[in-house]
């Protein structure tokens, strides 16, 4: 056990090293401005990414490491794997759990971005932990945890409400309904209801007007493409790896270790019905993906395996890692490219104010890297946090926007005679153009 420990410590140096070095992505920047207007909700997602960046304030001289709060929170998810397995499976099986999710692409070199699902991830493992040891120990203090534990994952993702399908299903194919101390279930009601108060009220106040979103970004399609299940199961095999994948279809589980399988196949069986109405992003499942691993241990081809798994995986955030630190590389992904090529364009902020931008994401990353409010100018792209701001719609003349050629401009511009004049034009393909009054 004292080499798992070891393990953990080091591998979490390592990515505190490199969180701190790698610079916010797009989306992280649009978290951190939320940290700034703090709330009690979001409209986009719950609170718990921002409150995590919050705590990460202080750190902001030291290159990104505002990203470690959140860090550390989903790298302690490994350790509450370690002690949900202790009691089921030999030390060397539960090691090789560790080193899979260390070199899985979403769990391991994923958990470097701060997104809302590194909290989700840790309060859906810590809810497991809660829900096995209440089934044991009937304690009250357990069936409170499990409820707080599901109250705060939702206050991070409200994908967390699939633990309680997951969780039903189990008890009744499993017929543990017996194991159920009920008098205690209100405990862990309440405890649920009191954590997640904050994503309730601001849905409240807002005419839930996240619940909404989220349902229609979900099932919003009418029209069936047959692509968005396909390329969901490639996604799920590509990031949980073939040989994985197949082991997990022919590893007979411990009776002991069964509920592992109704938290791994529930969330990914979900996700795939969805991929029948709407496009499914490859991420969203990750909340099986711990317990998932935990279901092929007993494999006897495991160990050999694991060594193809560790070196593709390896191989790959190396190229990527690559690509981050050496220019040269970076245009041949947009995603790794995007975040330097906002941070050449922050440099905008001292020359031109009040500066705008046509995207939440740039906004937000001109604004992190300048330190200098930027905002998204209204209605200029899908309806987002910055909408809610009375400075997303300029009042005096002049201001400037800069934006992808390719991108249009809201009907407000013309409707209240703005007119526009290019003032740059800047590698890729980005334009600054300068907007006034007659």
């Amino acid at each position: 056990m004292n080499q798992l420990k070891k393990i953990w410590a080091l591998s979490l140096l390592a990515k505190l090293l490199l969180s701190a070095l790698i610079p916010l992505s797009a989306d992280e920047a649009y978290y951190w401005v939320w940290s700034h207007k703090l709330q009690l909700s979001y409209f986009d997602h719950p609170p718990m990414v921002a409150w995590m960046f919050y705590l990460g304030h202080f750190l902001e001289p030291l290159g990104h490491a505002v990203r470690w709060p959140a860090v550390i929170l989903g790298h302690c998810m490994i350790l509450i794997g370690i002690d949900l397995l202790k009691g089921f499976v030999p030390l060397e099986k539960i090691k090789i759990w560790v080193w899979l999710v260390l070199f899985s692409p979403i769990l391991g070199f994923g958990s470097l971005i701060v997104t809302p699902d590194l909290p989700v991830i840790f309060f859906w493992m810590l809810s497991v932990w809660f829900f096995i040891r209440a089934l044991a120990s009937k304690k009250s203090a357990d069936y409170l945890g499990l409820g707080a534990a599901l109250g705060l994952g939702f206050c991070a993702k409200y994908h967390i409400v699939l633990f309680v399908p997951a969780l039903l299903l189990y008890l009744f194919v499993e017929k543990k309904w017996q194991n159920i101390a009920w008098k205690r279930v209100p405990l862990t009601l309440l405890a649920g209801l009191t954590f997640c108060l904050p994503v309730l009220l601001w849905n409240y106040q807002n005419d839930f007007a996240s619940f909404t979103f989220q349902l229609k970004h979900g099932l919003e399609r009418e029209a069936y493409n047959p692509e968005w299940t396909f390329s969901y199961v490639l996604a799920q095999i590509f990031i949980l790896f073939p040989l994985v994948f197949w082991a997990s279809l022919r590893t007979r589980i411990k009776p002991a270790l069964r509920w592992a399988l109704y938290f791994s196949w529930f969330p990914l069986a979900f996700f795939f019905l969805t991929s029948f109405r709407a496009l499914v992003e490859a991420n969203w499942p990750i909340i099986a993906y711990p317990t998932f691993i935990m279901l092929v241990l007993g494999h006897p081809k495991m160990r050999s395996w694991m060594k193809y798994y560790i070196g593709f995986f390896a191989l790959l955030f190396t190229f990527v890692l690559s690509a981050v630190f050496i220019p040269s590389l970076r245009q041949l992904n947009e995603k790794v490219s995007e975040p330097f090529e906002f941070q050449q364009l922050s440099i905008l902020t001292k020359e031109y104010y009040p500066l705008y931008a046509s995207s939440y994401q740039m906004a937000s990353s001109l604004w992190y890297f300048s330190k200098m409010p930027v905002f998204k100018l209204k209605d200029i792209s899908r309806y987002d946090f910055f909408d809610t701001f009375p400075e997303a719609k300029p009042s005096s003349s002049p201001f400037y926007l800069i934006k992808r050629e390719a991108n249009g401009l809201p009907s407000w511009i013309s409707q209240e005679q703005w007119s526009g004049k290019v003032l740059r034009h800047i590698d890729p393909d980005y334009v600054l153009i300068e907007f006034t009054k007659p």
